[in-house]
This record gives structure tokens, C-alpha cells and sequence, in this order.
């Protein structure tokens, strides 16, 4: 399937189920939805390309509510005869605050594999690093020239199965398989060497938590002995994967490599089971505040990642998840009186607004948000950083400020220079005089 369209249809389901809840009072069959989040992408474009180097532009716009966290990332498409398929992708370091009713514009290079050849599609994407979607669009298509003799993986051939399992089925790179701690999954491709001579690869990993949006985590095991291909060489490859550590969901990137040069990547999304939770999305009525004021900090978090429908063996028994959050300043002056509150009600996830008087006057906010079991572990935890926008007020009274030393300024320059022209009419006078 075209990936524009998964991520299409991604956006939809996420928006009629995880980020809908019922009204009260009404049938449970009939639910509102909720908007968490107002960003998009806007003008899209491929400004120049220089061999694999690629220069895009775009406009990061947001609308309603402030929002923290938020990163961007180019994907590279390949179109083939059975459909669309990632051939490498890049996520930048940056990340970004929005405040409200806000745009940025974001001029990135983009540097594809050097062993790839043929046309691509690209893509730029918007998301949180919990790896909710917020906005995608398509600047064009693009040609390469290989410069550098590699492997290539089909993705269109690769699935993941379950080490030991009897009878495993074939699992796609997207479905989250879910597996125990005590079981390891195994990646199948088919892999070409479309060169003329005898290569050895060896395969590389990266480790994400949820997607490749999320941090780099600690990976246990793997495969990672070479792989010798003669020359125009096709055969089907399987590598035990690396897994995580703690009970969450994964992404893990896959490639091959040779020195410096690599592969394209493949990207296998699973999950390890046991008791996880999620913050999804986080985000501010305001940038700044004033004392006296009243807060709205809007939380919207997912339970267990190994409850998703079709998984192997159902979801992990949910405790009550406990919400700690605390707001600061940049010089660690507390904004708000540090909030604690049990989800006795919201075990399946959700979305909440809490409201939290605001004791101190306070700009460039720092938020600290964790959720725990009833043990104190803690389950997922983030740190956010919002960058305050200068205060209307405060711009109108330093322009007032300035434009009344100016005019003071003039004013001492006109009575300076009245003044040296009176006293110079004087002396004149005085000499006439004698």
C-alpha cells in the first residue's frame, strides 16, 4: 500500500480511536472527537539536489494551543509493482516549540544513500517524539545515481517471525508483533548484490522507543556476523534482531553495511510485553504566564503497547497509572504547585485537561511529565521546553519607552542647537555693539 496513504489513514484511525472519548451522558457508541494537536506542513519543496544531496524547504505552522517537542524528518519512497516501500529515512535533531498561531519556516539538506539509483518520492513529516503524527506533505520526486557498489534489501520481500514459535506466521515490518521477554523475533529479506564483484556485509542496528522519532535505547543481542555475496549475486537472508530492554513499543532500523557505506534501511516496528504506558501528546494553553493565572495543560496518554487488537496474547494486566507533573521557569522557579493525580478513571488512556493556578510570574516554561505504576516505577517520563513569545504588552511599552527617548532625544538636539545659534546671534550683537 502507498505509505501517503498509510500515514493517511494512521491519522484517522489514531483520531477516532485512541484520541476519542465519550460525552457523558451520552451512548458509548457515539464518540467526540478531540483535537490534540493543530500542526501541518505547508509549501513543500525541493529547492535544489546536487547528486544525492537534496535542499527542501517548508513552513511548520500551528495553530490552537502550545505545543513542545515537535521534530521533522525526510523519508524516501520507492514505488515498485507491489507498492510503495521506504528506502531510507532521516530524522533531524531539531526540536521545536510552537507557540500558538505561530509558522516556521525550515530550509534542511537532505543527504541520500550513495548506493541508490532510480526515481523516488520524498516525503517530509511533523511528528512528537512519543511518534504521534502531526503533519506530512510531498515536495516531489527525485533521481539518483548510485556512486558506490552496495547490496540492496527488497523491503517488499522482508516479514518478521517469531524465533522457536511452531508454525509462526509472517508478520509485515509495520504490524508491532508482540513477543515475551524470553522470545527474540527474526527478520527474512531478500537481498541483491547488483555489482560485479564479491562483497561481505554485516548487518547494523539502531533501537528507537516507539518510532524512529523516539530516543536511541539500550539493544541486547542480534545477529551480526558477515555475509559474503558473489557477485551479481540474490538470496533470501534471515538475522535474529536486537531487542530492548524494557516492556515499551520499538522501532529498530536494519541495514547492511560495508566500511562506510550502507544499504537501504529497513524498519521493523514491535513490542515488548509487560506493563508500559505512554505520554502521547503535551501541550500549553499559553507560553508564558502571569501569577494569578489559571493554567490548562493538556495530557493525552495511551496504557500498555502490547494491548493493541490482534496482538499474540492480549493486553498486560493495567494498574492504575499515577500522573506527576511540575512546571518551572528556565531559572527552575516553580510556576505551578506540582500536580499528582491517579487515572482511577482514564485506565484505557485518553485525553485530560488539568487546571493548575499559576503562583509565580513565568516564561520559557520547562514541564516535567511522568507517569508510574503504583510501585513509583516509572513508566515513561518527558522533559519539554517552551519558548515564550515576547509579551504584547511588554513590546508596546519598550516601543513606547523608545519612541519617548527619541523624542526626548530630539528635543535636547533642537534646544542644543537653538541654543548655539542664540548665543551665537549674542555675540554677534556684542560686537556690533563695541
Amino acid at each position: 500500500m502507498n505509505l501517503f496513504k498509510i500515514f493517511s489513514i494512521s491519522l484517522l484511525v489514531i483520531g477516532s480511536l485512541l484520541l476519542s472519548t465519550p460525552v457523558k451522558g451520552e451512548e458509548s457508541s457515539s464518540p467526540k472527537s478531540i483535537v490534540i494537536a493543530d500542526v501541518n506542513i505547508y509549501d513543500a519543496k525541493i529547492t535544489s539536489q546536487k547528486g544525492n544531496q537534496i535542499n527542501l524547504s517548508f513552513e511548520l505552522s500551528n495553530g490552537e494551543g502550545v505545543q513542545a517537542g515537535v521534530r521533522y524528518g525526510v523519508s524516501l519512497l520507492k514505488d515498485t509493482p507491489d507498492g510503495q516501500f521506504l528506502a531510507d529515512e532521516f530524522i533531524y535533531p531539531e526540536v521545536l516549540s510552537l507557540s500558538a498561531n505561530s509558522s516556521l519556516l525550515r530550509e534542511i539538506s537532505y543527504l541520500a544513500p550513495v548506493s541508490l539509483s532510480g526515481e523516488y518520492s520524498l516525503m517530509i513529516e511533523a511528528k512528537k517524539e512519543s511518534g504521534l503524527p502531526l503533519g506530512i506533505a510531498i515536495p516531489g520526486k527525485v533521481n539518483l545515481t548510485a556512486t558506490a557498489n552496495m547490496v540492496q534489501i527488497s523491503p517488499e520481500s522482508c516479514y518478521l517471525s517469531v524465533v522457536d514459535e511452531k508454525d509462526s506466521p509472517k508478520y509485515n515490518l509495520t504490524q508491532g508483533v508482540d513477543i515475551e521477554k524470553t522470545e527474540n523475533i527474526k527478520l527474512t529479506c531478500t537481498v541483491s548484490n547488483t555489482s560485479d564483484k564479491v562483497m561481505s556485509v554485516s548487518p547494523s542496528y539502531e533501537t528507537h522507543i516507539r518510532t524512529v522519532y523516539g530516543q536511541l535505547v539500550t539493544q541486547e543481542g542480534g545477529d551480526i556476523g558477515a555475509i559474503s555475496f558473489n557477485a551479481g549475486e540474490k538470496k533470501t537472508i534471515s538475522l535474529v534482531l536486537p531487542k530492548a530492554t524494557k516492556a515499551q513499543a520499538y522501532d529498530i532500523k536494519i541495514a547492511l553495511k560495508s566500511g562506510d557505506i550502507y544499504s537501504n534501511y529497513i524498519t521493523a516496528h514491535y513490542v515488548l510485553r509487560g506493563i508500559s504506558a505512554t505520554i502521547q501528546n503535551f501541550s500549553l494553553d499559553k507560553d508564558s504566564y502571569n501569577k494569578n493565572d489559571v493554567a490548562t495543560l493538556s495530557f493525552v496518554w495511551s496504557p500498555s503497547a502490547d494491548g493493541f487488537f490482534g496482538s499474540r496474547f492480549g493486553p498486560s494486566t493495567q494498574p492504575v497509572v499515577t500522573l506527576l507533573a511540575k512546571m518551572t521557569d528556565n531559572k527552575n522557579k516553580e510556576c505551578i504547585t506540582p500536580i499528582k493525580k491517579d487515572m482511577t478513571d482514564m485506565t484505557t488512556g485518553g485525553k485530560i485537561d488539568l487546571s493548575a493556578p499559576i503562583i509565580n510570574n513565568c516564561q520559557n516554561l520547562q514541564v516535567t511529565l511522568s507517569l508510574q505504576d503504583p510501585s513509583g516505577n516509572i513508566l515513561d517520563q518527558k522533559f519539554l521546553s517552551f519558548v515564550s513569545s515576547p509579551d504584547k504588552d511588554d513590546v508596546e511599552r519598550s516601543q513606547g519607552s523608545t519612541k519617548t527617548i527619541l523624542i526626548g532625544f530630539g528635543i535636547l538636539i533642537v534646544v542644543g542647537i537653538a541654543g548655539y545659534f542664540i548665543s551665537l546671534k549674542k555675540k554677534e550683537n556684542e560686537t556690533i555693539n563695541q
